[in-house]
């Protein structure tokens, strides 16, 4: 239980984020599995009985010990995929605007990324707190023995299934985040073509930056109240893919 948990706390967003001392999950790990340990003996979610037959030999320990790390890793995996969607929309929107020359590096992704991404990122984490998002997180981690308990976990067709699925509904949230500020830019891009073939001596390139940028800005006032319903609509899927790649995992 310890080590699903430890791996769960580890990589889950906010409280698997870098800025929190690694001693602080530590601590985080040992006291939820210490309340939980009872509960899921009680409720018959962990049999500390079976222990007697995988742990009969060292493969046996090995291999349920690798099982639930691969449950812990996939659990957060799919809760980070959340956030995922918020930055692959927010970095379309940031090159279309320019601000790809910008970048800076992002510690979370461990990557170069933009000022808009950062921000709508930041916007999407409180937003996702004042959802109790953090709860929600923490209750799909001790649900996850209802689902798929110690040494039941496998890689099953209908998990890799579940995953190419559920990156897809990623991809195409995070476009349609992107969509306004695209179809925007695209109009700015094509005025500025027709200014530069009609009036050679105007300097676009100039003129493009400040425009792109507060245009872009602009927009990103204006579909603010659609950005919030979008990331709440995926904010809302994440228990059901939780739950939905234990059970694939477990191959019911």
């Amino acid at each position: 239980v310890l080590i699903r948990v430890s791996v769960i706390v580890s990589v889950l967003p906010i409280f698997g984020d870098k800025s929190i001392p690694a001693p602080v999950k530590v601590l985080l790990s040992l006291s939820m599995t210490i309340a939980i340990f009872p509960g899921l003996v009680n409720r018959g979610y962990v049999r500390p009985g079976d222990a007697a037959i995988w742990a009969a030999s060292t493969w046996g320990i090995v291999r349920v010990i690798g099982q639930e790390v691969l449950v812990a890793l996939v659990l957060g995996f799919t809760a980070k995929l959340v956030f995922d969607t918020i930055h692959i929309g927010a970095s379309i929107a940031s090159n279309m605007m320019g601000f790809s020359m910008a970048s800076v590096y992002d510690p979370h992704y461990e990557s170069q990324t933009t000022v808009v991404a950062e921000i709508q990122v930041a916007i999407a984490m409180l937003a996702f707190l004042a959802l109790d998002g953090h709860h929600l997180l923490l209750r799909g981690a001790l649900d996850s023995y209802r689902f798929c308990g110690i040494g039941e976990a496998g890689v099953t067709a209908l998990a890799q299934g579940r995953i190419v699925e559920m990156t897809a509904t990623v991809l195409k949230f995070g476009i349609q985040l992107g969509a306004p500020i695209t179809l925007v830019m695209f109009g700015v891009n094509v005025a500025f073509g027709v200014f530069s073939k009609t009036m050679p001596q105007m300097n676009i390139l100039v003129l493009s930056l400040g425009i792109s940028a507060f245009a872009g800005m602009l927009v990103l006032l204006l579909t603010a109240p659609e950005f919030q319903t979008v990331a709440s609509n995926v904010m809302s899927r994440t228990e059901d893919w939780m739950n939905g790649m234990l059970v694939a995992m477990a191959g019911r």
